[in-house]
């Protein structure tokens, strides 16, 4: 009798706790976002709506760069000590992953229409830099170009990818940046469609449409650590800058209050700004500006903040340093939350929605 009521309440147990699970809402489980970190016993971390962490998963050596594309997390491996060369696609779900290996070190990434443009820290002597092209439906290298200088950053365009890239290099390609085009040809492959002089040493650190321009920022080194491989760093002084997005010209530009602009992320009118380098981890300060006055509005104190997302109503701020994720409510300004992610995080993506489509170019 013992024995057949113990089986009893074990079978009511198991069938409750399949109950509850099949009840279990769906999004509970679904990665909303995706922190990268640079040290630590893992480099990959999940959290959901709430900002809990949902899994954490060491990959590769050393990620230097990732982007979100669906609901597949594609990351950069250039190593550490042992060069590497390796671009992985990360199931966000389990984190188990796939890898491809490149011809050349991976420096930064950047994915639009299913394909992943690569820039390479590799420099093909009186050539230029080499770039990579890899169509993700078939996780395959499709494309090696050459351009002239270092990538800075790069932005959606009708027929394929702008980019800014800087002058010089270890052998020289003009005194001055430029601004390059890359697209499919009539013949079908990748190819440099444009390529401009912008008459300045450095190009912008982070694009973003606004209305019928381009609204960018650069890095001024007159204040803080002068970067080695600029020829004059103590001259450049940290801008805000609306650009055209046909000639690239300078329609309007403001001094940046703080030095070192990482990048630019734009929520409506309004811009935000993190200011932050690694050349010897210093920053404590997002900007917050208007672009119809292009005045300042107001500054948020975050610790070395690292990489800066949108998140609905929220900034999204992973602290280098501090191994935090900072929440500050875009409306009001104010910081509501602080979560735990570990050592190094370096940069934070929010998972798109499944049917979410990716923003257009602007044209």
């Amino acid at each position: 009798m013992k024995k057949y009521m113990l089986f009893l309440l074990v079978s009511i147990l198991f069938i409750a706790g399949c109950q509850n699970t099949d009840e279990m809402p769906l999004q509970n489980k679904t990665p909303h976002l995706a922190v990268i970190k640079q040290a630590g016993k893992s480099n990959v971390v999940t959290l959901d709506k709430d900002y809990k962490v949902v899994k954490e998963k060491k990959i590769g050596k050393f990620l230097i760069d990732a982007q979100i594309d669906g609901q597949t997390l594609y990351l950069i491996d250039p190593g550490i000590e042992e060069p590497r060369k390796d671009l992985y696609a990360v199931n966000l779900y389990d984190l188990s992953y796939e890898t491809l290996t490149l011809p050349y070190i991976p420096q930064k990434l950047f994915i639009h229409d299913r394909i992943a443009y690569i820039a390479s820290s590799v420099e093909s002597r009186n050539v230029g830099f080499h770039f990579m092209l890899v169509d993700l439906d078939s996780f395959s290298l499709i494309e090696t170009l050459t351009v002239p200088g270092a990538v800075r950053s790069m932005i959606p365009a009708e027929n394929g990818i702008t980019m800014y890239v800087n002058s010089g290099g270890a052998h020289n390609y003009g005194q001055y940046a430029k601004k390059v085009q890359i697209g499919k040809a009539e013949t079908g492959k990748y190819q440099i469609i444009t390529m401009n002089d912008i008459p300045e040493e450095l190009p912008p650190n982070g694009v973003v449409p606004f209305q019928d321009h381009y609204i960018a920022v650069y890095a001024g080194f007159a204040k803080g650590p002068k970067p080695k491989w600029v020829k004059r760093p103590e001259s450049y002084t940290s801008k805000l800058k609306v650009l055209n997005p046909k000639t690239g010209s300078v329609l309007q530009e403001i001094t940046l209050e703080e030095t070192f602009p990482q990048s630019i992320v734009r929520k409506g009118d309004i811009a935000f700004v993190n200011h932050f380098t690694d050349l010897d981890m210093t920053g404590d300060t997002i900007s917050v500006y208007d672009l119809k006055k292009m005045e300042l509005k107001a500054k948020l104190q975050s610790p070395t903040p690292s990489s800066i997302a949108l998140d609905g109503s929220n900034l999204l701020v992973s602290n280098m340093t501090q191994g935090t994720l900072s929440v500050f409510d875009t409306e009001e300004l104010k910081q509501k939350q602080q979560v735990a992610v570990g050592e190094w995080p370096s940069k934070v993506l929010v998972v798109p929605e499944r049917n979410k489509q990716s923003s257009l170019p602007l044209k």
